[in-house]
Formats: structure tokens, sequence, C-alpha cells
């Protein structure tokens, strides 16, 4: 899935509230993102980053982020008890493109109520997500910003409090609110039938973050790596005429079957979620988009595609990681 914006908001206890923005830009590299409960890897924010380099650049721009004290009309404290309203327009949307918001609430509190609602229909309530964030001690509020407007808006209120002693043990849930599972089933519109089911563990995501956080179109592995300095699409024109995309989608849904019963690490499922967007690219003939995917899956996938002997999985990956 592309990002078309991805929004970090965090709130603190004296109302300071930090924001910031991701837009996708002409030559930025598809990464993967996923919920903050996923791994227990070291992060600075409310999602993983398969990449260390992408994890290393969003905690550059976040540092230096916008930090703002919000009114009294948008948050109030009473003792350990806290009310916020938030209210965001003009989210970008577009077809086959995802947007996603994330607000990560003051340390240790505990939401009691949550609203995220339409604007434009106030009584509609939009499905969300919210893990609590045991190594932040703070929970993180997930929300899919999709609209057939052009642009999203919502309104966001919460009521928590502070609680040090039941933050550990404590949950939230209601009626559109899910705290289990790595990702609700709301996003299966945007994807295509054969995507359906697979992509569970993990999100996609086309993230730029400005000219100053620009990468390279490709990682290059190996002595005799090549394709740091190369576009996809010039990697694509290069080889097109020796691999048959058809066949190569069924060759990586061997390859996904066989990574998923050698399976034993959580980064494993990661390149297990990258073969199944190189799968899917495949069959809709985005031969530049699969060779991006399978840059992603990395390493250990391409160790299993040679050892099970999928020979034009082993030679996309091949041009996609840079190997001569």
């Amino acid at each position: 899935m592309m990002l078309k914006a991805l929004i970090v908001e965090q709130l603190d206890a004296d109302g300071i509230l930090r924001t910031f923005r991701m837009q996708p830009s002409a030559g930025g590299s598809d990464i993967v993102v996923s919920f903050a409960d996923r791994y227990e890897e070291p992060r600075s924010g409310p999602f993983h980053f398969l990449d260390e380099e992408d994890a290393r650049r969003f905690e550059e721009g976040f540092a230096r982020c916008r930090a703002r004290k919000l009114g009294s009309p948008y948050f109030r404290r009473d003792g350990c008890e806290y009310k916020v309203e938030l209210h965001w327009s003009g989210i970008p949307t577009e077809r086959n493109w995802l947007s996603y918001y994330a607000l990560s609430l003051p340390e240790f509190a505990i939401p009691a109520n949550l609203s995220i609602s339409d604007p434009r229909n106030p009584g509609h309530q939009f499905r969300r997500e919210i893990r609590r964030d045991d190594s932040r001690h703070r929970y993180v509020v997930y929300l899919e910003c999709s609209s057939s407007f052009g642009t999203f808006d919502f309104n966001l209120s919460c009521e928590l409090a502070v609680n040090r002693d039941r933050f550990a043990t404590s949950e939230y849930r209601d009626s559109t609110t899910s705290q289990d599972g790595v990702g609700g089933d709301h996003w299966r519109h945007w994807l295509s039938q054969s995507e359906q089911g697979n992509v569970t563990n993990f999100f996609l995501g086309k993230i730029h973050m400005g000219d100053d956080y620009s990468a390279g179109a490709a990682g290059a592995m190996g002595p005799h790596s090549r394709a740091s300095d190369m576009t996809f699409q010039q990697i694509w024109n290069q080889i097109y005429g020796a691999i048959d995309l058809p066949q190569l989608a069924r060759e990586l849904a061997k390859l996904k079957t066989a990574l998923r019963s050698e399976a034993h690490h959580p980064e494993d499922e990661m390149a297990i979620g990258a073969v199944t967007a190189a799968e899917a690219a495949a069959k809709e003939g985005n031969g530049p988009k699969t060779l991006e995917y399978l840059k992603n899956a990395g390493k250990w996938a391409f160790d299993v595609a040679t050892k099970i002997g999928v020979d034009l999985a082993v030679a996309a990956m091949k041009s996609s990681l840079g190997m001569s």
C-alpha cells in the first residue's frame, strides 16, 4: 500500500503537542512500517520501520518537528484526569494510496473514552486501532484516513487518566476501537482480491520525507553491487525481456509458502509481507514495483528462494538487490 500522507502526533501531560507530517514525493523508496506492539525492538515513535535508515530519518525529523501548547478549549486537566480535543481537515487521499494518522497519548495515560467522528456526518464514528506501547509507556491511537472526497477530516475527543500503577495491565475497548491483532480489516477495500488476507502483519507504504531525507531507489549488497545508483524503472528496463511476470507471480506464491514454514524471527514476517506485495504487483503486471518489494524482502528471502529452486524469483531478486 502506498501512503499519501503519514501524520504522527504526540501529546504530553503539560498539553504540549508535537506534530510531524510526512508526504510522498518523487524519488522516494518503498518502506515497511508496523504498529508499536508488533516487535520488541528499540524505536522512537509509534511505528517500526523495516530499514534502520528509515528509522533514523524518522527519529531526526520528529526531534525537529513543531511543538505547540494546546489552548484550554482543546486540553483540560482536573488532577490526574484529562480531556483532549483535536481537529484535522484536508489530509490528502487518493485511490490506491493510503494515509495514516497516529496519536501517542501522554505517558502512563489510560484512555477512558475515545471518539473519532466525521465532521461531515457527526453521528458516524471512524474505525480505529489502539495499542498500549509498553516501551514508551503510552497508548497510541491509529486511524486510517480514507475518503471519497479527496481529503479526509476528523474530530478526535479523548478522556484519559494518568495512572502509573494500572498502566501495564490496562486496556481500552469500545465498539469501533480494536486493541487486538496487528491491524483491522477495514483497509481491505484498498487492496486487490489477490492481496486480501495476505498483508496482515504490517503495512507497506511509500514514504518520502522531503528532499533532506530522500533515499536512493535501491539498496545494494555484496562486493559487486550495482543497484544503488539506479532506479527500479531503469533496472526493469534492462531485464524485462527475461522476466515473465505471471510465472514470477506463481514462483513468489511458492516462495511465500516456503518462507512461512521457515519463519522463526519477528523480522521474517516483514520479509513474507514484502514477498506478498511483490506477488500482487507481478500479477498486476507492474515490473518496477515488483522489484521494489523484492528489495525489501532481503537476503533471508533470497536464500530461501535459492534453496527451493524458484529460479525466476531468484533472478528478479538478484536484480532488485543489486547482485551481479
